[in-house]
Order: C-alpha cells, then structure tokens, then sequence
C-alpha cells in the first residue's frame, strides 16, 4: 500500500463561489492533514467548508465550518485528520476572493 505525502489543493476561489479544493481520484483513500484558510485582504472575511461523501450535493450535513471569520491578513491552520474514500470531496468557499485555502494530506494507494 503506497502512501505520498503531498499538496492535495491550492486555490483563491471567487467571492460566494464554491470551489472543489481536493476529489479523491481513483482507487485511493486519502487523510487530510491540515486545511490552512489565509485571508489576505485588509478586511475580514468569513469561510466555508464542507466535506461531501462521494461527491454527493452540499447539504447542511456537510459543512466542517460555516461562516468562520478569518480577521484582516491573518492565516489559521485546522489540524483535522479527515479520513476520505473514492469519490469524497472537499468544497470551499469564502465571503472574499482574497481568501486562499491550501489542503495537506496523504494519497493512500488501495
């Protein structure tokens, strides 16, 4: 069972938009690590994100933070350890397009 510590998704979505940061792809099971939500705009900011089992529509059930301010070019970090399957989906969005939201983890080969 290979396992690659890797960058799983960079991005600087538009404001409101939703934004796919990270699919696990193939036969692979995948452990985030950390989520890191860096708002770099002189104002606050608020963020989204959810985790979506096998691709399946955003609901309620979903999100892991729900209009979380993030103060004026101030980065955090969410240490999660989330554990996904074939086809789950991390989606993003932020109230700014100056919100970046980078993803850490493992790819598992299975």
């Amino acid at each position: 069972m290979a396992m690659v510590y890797k960058i799983l998704g960079q991005k600087s979505p538009a404001a409101t938009t939703d934004f796919n940061l990270y699919t696990v792809s193939g036969s692979k099971q995948t452990i985030i690590n950390c989520i890191t939500v860096a708002n770099r705009d002189a104002n606050s900011a608020t963020y989204q994100i959810s985790v979506r089992p096998d691709g399946a529509t955003k609901t309620t059930d979903h999100y892991i933070a729900y209009d979380v301010q993030v103060d004026a070019n101030i980065s955090v970090a969410l240490n999660l350890g989330i554990t996904l399957d074939t086809n789950d989906v991390i989606t993003v969005q932020s109230s700014s397009g100056l919100v970046t939201f980078n993803a850490y983890g493992v790819e598992i080969d299975v």
